[in-house]
C-alpha cells in the first residue's frame, strides 16, 4: 500500500502531525496489516509537502520535546488522494512467495533440512493466525468495518497458507515430491 495514500487518507479526516498519524495506525492495529516504517512516513510527509499536496498548519513547540509540525491536506492533495485510492483499488494482486521457486526444485534438496524449514514455516503460520485472531478479538468494538475486512482477509490467507504448507510437508515426508513429469515447470 502506498504510504502517501495512507498519509493523505489520514489527513482527509483532519489536521495531524506525523507522530499522531503513527499513533493512530498503531492504536487501531493498522500497522499490523500494512508495511509502514516510521522513517518512510516522515519521508513521504516531506515529499507530499514539496509536491504541495499537504501544507503546514502550525508548529507546536513544547519544552524538552521536539517540535510537532501539524499538516493539512490541500485541494490538490484531495485530488491526489482520489487518484491514489482508485489506483490502489484497481491494482491486480501480485503475490510472490519465495517458497514458490523452492518448491519447484524441492525434490533435489536435502530432505531433512527442507522438513525442518517447513515445520518452522508451519509454526510461524500457526502463530500468525493466532496473533491476528487475538488482535481482532482485542479490538472488538474499536475496529472500523474496513479494518475488520482486512483482518478477516489476512486470517483466511494465513489459514490457506497453513493448509498448503501442511500438505506440502506431508508429501515431502511421504516422498511424493521425488517423481518427475516432463515439462512440469509452471508455464
Amino acid at each position: 500500500m502506498s504510504v502517501k495514500l495512507i498519509i493523505l487518507g489520514l489527513l482527509m479526516s483532519g489536521d495531524k502531525h506525523p507522530y499522531e498519524m503513527q499513533h493512530f495506525l498503531n492504536e487501531r492495529g493498522i500497522d499490523k496489516l500494512v508495511k509502514l516504517y516510521k522513517g518512510s512516513l516522515y519521508y513521504s510527509v516531506d515529499q507530499l509537502k514539496q509536491e504541495n499536496f499537504i501544507e503546514v498548519v502550525e508548529v507546536i513547540k513544547e519544552e524538552r520535546r521536539p517540535d510537532k509540525t501539524v499538516y493539512r491536506i490541500t485541494d490538490a492533495g484531495k485530488l491526489k488522494f482520489q487518484d491514489l485510492l482508485l489506483e490502489q483499488f484497481s491494482k491486480a494482486e501480485q503475490y510472490y512467495d519465495p517458497l514458490y521457486s523452492a518448491v519447484i526444485f524441492a525434490r533435489y534438496g536435502d530432505k531433512q533440512t527442507i522438513l525442518k524449514i517447513m515445520n518452522q514455516k508451519i509454526n510461524y503460520a500457526t502463530k500468525k493466525i493466532k496473533f491476528l485472531e487475538t488482535a481482532i478479538e482485542e479490538r472488538q468494538g474499536r475496529i472500523s468495518p474496513p479494518a475488520h475486512y482486512i483482518y478477516i482477509s489476512q486470517i483466511e490467507h494465513a489459514k490457506t497458507e497453513l493448509k498448503i504448507l501442511k500438505n506440502f510437508l506431508n508429501d515431502a515426508v511421504n516422498d511424493k515430491l521425488n517423481w518427475v513429469i516432463p515439462n512440469d515447470l509452471p508455464s
